[in-house]
């Protein structure tokens, strides 16, 4: 076998395969003491995987930079809960109101805003919630996107209900939402 040839990736082999240590990186280069420390504020919203993912790499980052940077990471908590007013639902009056103001939700908006509020941290899939919201599954998933999308919209959140890929839709965790219940 030559050492260009390719081996099929299931190929079983008569010997171990030796791999190669990596080279050491280039040594660091270090910020002249003489230079001002430079300060670095950074709010992060998103989706809880991709906010660790990037945490973590800044905390990489603030320890290469050592004493001579300062980064404040926040969770984009405080900036979610600064923008956004509570919505409240109350399902007797069937009204929605976001910091005061009536929110102009249809009949079927209205309902899965409710169903999910009524269910935090649970995942539906597009069939559960056109059983549940809907009360039928005689129509097509795309449907459950639409409303869902207009929702986003008429909330002015687009991260308040969060899509959960390959598996369908849920409220998100810092949801500002309370129901009602008299």
């Amino acid at each position: 076998m030559s050492a260009l040839a390719v081996a099929h990736p299931h190929a079983t082999y008569p010997r171990p395969v030796l791999l190669r240590p990596v080279p050491d990186p280039p040594p660091e280069r270090h910020v002249d003491d003489d230079q001002a420390p430079v300060t670095v504020t950074i709010s992060i919203a998103g989706g809880a995987g991709g906010r660790e993912r990037v945490l973590a790499a800044l905390r990489e980052l603030v320890d290469a930079a050592g004493a001579a940077g300062a980064v404040e990471v926040g969770d984009g908590a405080a900036v979610r809960q600064e923008g956004a007013a509570e919505i409240r639902l109350d399902p007797r009056a069937r009204t929605a109101f976001r910091g005061g103001r009536l929110l102009e939700l249809s009949r079927l908006e209205y309902d899965l805003l409710l169903f999910l509020a009524r269910h935090p941290r649970q995942v539906f899939s597009r069939a559960q919630l056109l059983t549940h919201v809907w009360g039928h599954r005689h129509t097509t998933n795309r449907t459950v996107d639409v409303h869902v999308s207009r929702l986003r919209t008429k909330l002015d959140d687009p991260e308040l209900i969060t899509t959960v890929y390959g598996l369908g839709y849920r409220l998100a965790d810092d949801a500002p939402i309370v129901v009602v219940e008299r």
